[in-house]
């Protein structure tokens, strides 16, 4: 039994975010709004969002600790998964492992749009890494919001 109200958020309610402009080179250029998260919204083990690749733009390879799965909504692009590419567009479903290192690149003319959903209780906790060959002192892991 749920022990509160349905929550509904509105896409458009929402403002886009991104890295920081010294970040962009490392990490792709992205925008992306988080839906539904437990810090922000009543939610259980689950995490909404939706990101947007510019044309000729990509999120760069990287891994965190929880599953993902994206929804491509607009546009076309590629989804590479542990070495391994796929096409993708409009209607794709994609399954990226826990720690599996991926990314995912427009490959269109027009934005790509991809809604995620995390295993996890909040945006807060999912860790991007984005080099796995930075020491403990040089540690590249990120939250997307810092």
């Amino acid at each position: 039994m749920v022990d509160h109200e349905p929550f509904v958020v509105q896409e458009r309610t929402r403002e886009w975010e991104t890295w920081p402009h010294e970040d962009v080179a490392k990490r792709g250029l992205v925008y992306w709004k988080t839906l539904v998260s437990g810090d922000l919204t009543h939610s259980e083990a689950l995490t909404l969002g939706i990101a947007m690749v510019p044309p000729t733009e990509a999120l760069h390879e990287h891994r965190h600790r929880q599953a993902e799965i994206y929804l491509v909504l607009e546009g076309t692009g590629s989804v590479t998964i542990e070495g391994k590419t796929r096409p993708v567009a409009a209607g794709s479903a994609v399954f990226i492992p826990s720690n599996a290192l991926h990314s995912c690149e427009n490959t269109g003319t027009s934005d790509l749009r991809v809604a995620y959903i995390f295993a996890a209780d909040s945006f807060e906790e999912v860790e991007y890494v984005f080099d796995e060959l930075a020491g403990p002192t040089q540690s590249n892991s990120i939250h997307p919001n810092a």
